[in-house]
């Protein structure tokens, strides 16, 4: 993203441009490309290690003087500087975020970036050219759950150890947040106003104010910055050799090979991700072009001007989080909840980019929680596993089948996974104590009240499927035999169970012996998984309902009539709808048309997918939810790279216009 006047010069256009970055650990920062907290989720430094995401640092104000007079730079709205903040010359986030100002003939830059791995949050003021300013920054801090708000606090007591380049900043309930610099420090403890305009209603909360750090800038010299809950932060990353041997004398020097190192990371990832996808995309061209109409010579059909694939792969990266020993997936960013349905769910857009290491630590975490083959469906904030739901363990079926069929890993495979999987197989028909089992009429039921759901069953479905193709690939033929002859009698029972052949469509749950209708997105699941549950003719009635009821060009309604509509919901459906019209020429381009569709929101994607958008005003859709869901862009990536055929011309436009 690069901005420039035309954008910035506009207050309300760039305070609707977001960024977000993420640590790794649960924690985030995230603002707007105006510089000011538009929202209250927003943070230039989000913790994350307790469990729950919780606000330190709002940002910061910065003043700077020169012969021409003093200037304040981008930062939080506030009713003491009636004035307003000067506006930022040009914006970039390349893939951090930086901010350019010509202030009085200096040009300065701020930038920033997360330090992986820890709650700490690097902010750099660059000198790069003009004459000499005195530069004055105050951290604005904040100690509270992201999200919420936060009044006067005595627990506040400010600066209470500051030795030269570093101060300790004692916040309530005995946290604390250090600050390393390389300026002059002056203590002070002021409140201050700052109103998040971006809220339905615009909304003020108190920051802290501890003091203010200074310094003299001139011939490209820098002012740093270090905020973390960590007083010991450089000894930490020098053990971690993050600094290099020996390690910088200087704080700039040291934030220096920090961001160096950040980028490198960034840049591993994003090669590795682009050449993952493009072996997955040529495979399965391979699999659905017949061998005489292939090319003689393999084109690249993946790469970074695709305009989906790498923006795609920085957000799952952004999404993966150790949490007590283990690797997960977060649900969204920056709250970093977990879900088991989310995190195993999103697993196969990982595959299609052949993230084949963190899919295998994902997985390993949730095989290790497994209790009578239930996978957690969240973990409490003090990492307490909560059991109930029947779905987290289908989707890891799925996905340690689908692991195992493309990363070729036989020893993990057979040693992990095909334990786990047969378990969960083993006490669904078992029954477990949770309540969830398989009844007398074969369908899947869960919960007090024996709830036979049609997501649930789908699933099971297909989990029986994969668990079949599991076996069979580690030569477990007697038990692939079981599972699969399991899955033939259980698809059956769902086909006369939950087809609603009256309307093409699929019920929502059974009650007794009856279907209750209920139309959503999770009919999908019987047609987008491998194998399609429904034979030809219902697949194409089924696809035809949710084109009719359900489709938009920003995703698929929650249900008929639903303004909430999911862009994730594409991405199974683009699956669905290609195996309804076998791949032919006019539905390719549609599914190609449907991703330029989203493309065309512009701003609404810039920083990643939403879980949801709300449409009751069709010309202007409103994200919902978090910032950046993590299940939406895995759904958006894995069929982008699967299902959309690189080797056409671009569509112009979608199926049924483009009205939603």
């Amino acid at each position: 993203m690069r901005l420039g006047q035309d954008v910035l010069g506009d207050l309300s256009a760039s305070l609707a441009r977001e960024w977000l970055l993420s640590n790794g650990v649960g924690g985030s920062s995230s603002g707007t490309v105006a510089g000011a907290s538009a929202l209250r989720a927003h943070a230039w430094l989000a913790s994350g290690t307790d469990g729950m995401p919780r606000a330190l640092l709002l940002g910061t104000a910065e003043r700077v003087r020169t012969a021409a007079g003093a200037f304040d730079l981008a930062g939080p709205a506030s009713p003491a500087r009636p004035g307003g903040p000067l506006t930022p010359e040009s914006f970039a986030l390349d893939p951090f975020p930086v901010w350019t100002w010509n202030v009085g003939g200096a040009r300065i830059e701020r930038s920033l970036f997360l330090v992986t791995g820890h709650d700490a949050v690097a902010i750099r003021y660059r000198h790069v050219e003009g004459p000499g300013v005195t530069l004055t920054v105050s951290p604005l801090v904040v100690s509270r759950p992201l999200g919420e708000l936060q009044a006067q606090d005595p627990g506040f007591r400010g600066a209470s150890q500051a030795v030269p380049g570093r101060i300790r900043i004692e916040l309530p309930e005995q946290r604390s947040l250090t600050l390393f610099h390389n300026g002059a420090f002056l203590p002070a403890r002021v409140w201050r106003p700052v109103e998040h305009a971006l809220e339905r209603e615009p909304v003020r909360e108190d920051v802290c104010v501890p003091g203010y750090v200074e310094s003299t800038l001139a011939d490209g010299s820098s002012l740093m910055l270090v905020a973390s809950t960590r007083e010991d932060l450089f000894r930490a990353l020098a053990a971690e050799d993050r600094l290099g041997s020996p390690p910088p004398r200087t704080l700039a020097d040291c934030c220096a090979r920090l961001e160096h190192h950040e980028r490198e990371e960034r840049s591993r990832w994003l090669e590795a991700a682009l050449i993952g996808a493009d072996l997955t995309a040529h495979q399965a061209r391979v699999a659905h072009t017949p061998a005489e109409s292939m090319p003689a010579e393999r084109t690249t059909l993946i790469d970074r001007a695709d305009g989906w694939t790498a923006a795609l792969a920085e957000v799952l990266m952004a999404g993966l989080r150790r949490r007590g020993g283990r690797l997960t997936l977060v649900s969204s960013l920056p709250g970093a909840g977990e879900s088991g349905v989310d995190a195993l769910r999103a697993l196969p857009g990982l595959l299609a980019l052949r993230a084949f290491e963190p899919v295998r630590e994902v997985l390993r975490g949730y095989c290790e929680y497994l209790d009578e083959g239930l996978a957690p469906e969240r973990f409490e904030a003090d990492g307490t596993p909560r059991y109930g739901d029947p779905r987290p363990a289908l989707w890891l079926v799925h996905a340690a089948e689908l692991y195992a069929r493309r990363s070729g890993d036989v020893e993990f495979s057979r040693a992990v996974l095909l334990p786990a999987c047969e378990s969960v197989v083993q006490f669904y028909r078992a029954r477990t104590n949770h309540g969830v089992g398989v009844q007398p009429d074969g369908l899947l039921a869960h919960g007090e009240h024996s709830v036979r759901d049609l997501e649930s069953n789908a699933l099971w479905s297909h989990a029986l499927v994969a668990a079949a193709q599991l076996a069979r690939t580690l030569d477990r033929r007697e038990s692939a035999a079981f599972h699969l002859a399991w899955a033939r009698d259980h698809q059956q029972r769902f086909l006369e169970a939950f087809w609603d052949a009256e309307r093409g469509e699929l019920f929502a749950r059974i009650e007794g012996e009856r279907g209750v209708r209920g139309f959503g997105p999770e009919s999908l699941l019987a047609a987008s998984l491998s194998p399609p549950l429904l034979p030809a003719e219902s697949l194409q009635a089924l696809v035809g309902s949710v084109m009719r009821k359900l489709w938009t060009p920003c995703g698929l309604r929650e249900a008929e009539g639903a303004s909430r509509v999911r862009p994730g919901g594409l991405g199974p459906f683009a699956t669905a709808y290609l195996r309804a019209h076998g791949r032919e020429g006019a539905a390719l381009a549609t599914v190609g048309g449907w991703f330029e569709g989203l493309q065309s929101l512009g701003p609404h994607l810039e920083v990643g997918p939403p879980e949801a958008f709300d449409l009751a005003d069709p010309e202007a859709p409103v994200r919902i939810g978090d910032a950046v869901s993590i299940t939406t862009a895995a759904e958006l990536v894995r069929a982008w790279i699967e299902d959309v055929d690189h080797s056409r011309e671009p569509a112009l436009s979608g199926e049924d216009g483009d009205s939603v």
